[in-house]
């Protein structure tokens, strides 16, 4: 082998994504290329095992995001079952009270699927539309420390409802409760419930108890206190569909 200022001449060739050594006398060098092969066979496992950082999302996408979550639930709205037949249109306000956590625009649209839903109130003929001002009662999101500033029988608690104010407790609408989580209810039927009970306050019912240990309860019973054996339910029942109003 020639050798230039004592060192062996070496020539590194490409060859199908992998490299074989070749000695100056034309010999490959297989010791050398079988490790060249084994270093990249070797790579993916070490490019997975560099952890991506992690970086906070900015606050225009969660905005963003939000907005869209807010769209959605509106189209699911106009998708929702209704009740049929003309009848009364009861107009009603959006509004908060004190510092919420819960993205408005997604509980006017969610509380709007509920009232007209054609398992709810809207059995009775009520179209209830939200409006800018004047309706005939206001839907509020309330921060929980801001419920009873609308009445001392109202509580941080729960969600309350004062003459033409229904109030929803945003700690209750954010995570139920624990009688209604307990009793294997979901947050969106939740929602609904808390929505059906306090118009249904506005619409002249009372509370109610629990008629038989294993049947539905009614919507009118506090069912986010304790559903005294009763089976959790956001729907009115058929024995409570009827309006004062």
């Amino acid at each position: 082998m020639k050798r230039w200022g004592g060192i062996v001449a070496a020539v590194v060739l490409a060859i199908g994504g992998w490299s074989a050594v070749v000695a100056e006398d034309g010999e490959t060098d297989t010791a050398a290329s079988i490790e060249s092969l084994t270093s990249l066979q070797t790579a993916p496992e070490a490019l997975e095992a560099v952890a991506v950082p992690k970086t906070p999302q900015p606050q225009w996408y969660q905005d963003q995001v939000a907005a869209e979550q807010a769209a959605a639930a509106a189209a699911a709205q106009a998708a929702a079952p209704r009740a049929t037949g003309g009848g009364r249109t009861i107009g009603y306000t959006v509004s908060t009270k004190g510092v919420t956590s819960s993205n408005l625009a997604e509980f006017a649209a969610q509380a709007n699927q509920t009232l007209n839903d054609s398992r709810g109130w809207a059995q009775l003929g009520f179209n209830f539309q939200q409006v800018d001002s004047g309706g005939s009662f206001n839907l509020i999101l309330s921060q929980a420390s801001q419920v009873p500033s609308f009445s001392s029988g109202c509580s941080v608690q729960w969600s309350c409802r004062v003459g033409t104010s229904v109030i929803i407790n945003d700690d209750r609408w954010r995570y139920g409760t624990t009688a209604w989580n307990n009793a294997g209810g979901g947050i969106r039927d939740y929602r609904h419930m808390v929505i059906n009970h306090e118009v249904g306050h506005w619409l002249g019912h009372g509370h109610a108890t629990c008629g038989s240990p294993g049947s539905y309860a009614p919507v009118m019973l506090q069912q986010s206190i304790d559903l005294q054996g009763c089976k959790f339910n956001p729907w009115p029942l058929s024995s409570e569909m009827w309006s004062g109003r």
